[in-house]
């Protein structure tokens, strides 16, 4: 995301806190993924601590797909369109999957929304993005 950038001539203080913007959303995400450094002399049932923030981890983390979204479109239309229909796909099954796992409480779909995910992430990386230029 952050390289295709490197040709960017006139870089604004709104384009740089932009740019910044992704790698807030995982970092909070992921600080809601395990239990703080003061929690761990204490049993934790981890299966409890998944399930008491998945709505606030799958709601930050479906904030990433607009973004990358917005992302793509500063960068211009033609780099918007360039991925051709994959893309749009893509962030339209990220966004829905990603809601989704936030309303449900269902240990099925999180079981196999994992794996959708990570096999959607290598297939849509060697589709779309098999070049860096």
């Amino acid at each position: 995301m952050f390289y295709r950038w490197r040709n960017q001539q006139t870089w604004t203080f709104f384009l740089f806190v932009f740019v910044l913007t992704s790698p807030t959303i995982l970092y909070l995400a992921s600080l809601l993924l395990f239990p703080r450094e003061g929690d761990v002399d204490l049993a934790v049932d981890y299966k409890t601590h998944y399930y008491a923030n998945h709505r606030a981890f799958f709601i930050l983390f479906a904030l990433f797909t607009p973004v990358d979204v917005v992302d793509s479109l500063l960068k211009g239309t033609r780099h918007f369109l360039e991925p051709g229909p994959q893309y749009t796909a893509s962030a339209v099954l990220y966004f829905a999957g990603l809601v989704t796992a936030a309303i449900t409480r269902n240990e099925l779909y999180h079981q196999l929304y994992a794996v959708f995910f990570l096999v959607q992430t290598v297939v849509i990386s060697f589709v779309i993005f098999h070049t860096l230029a």
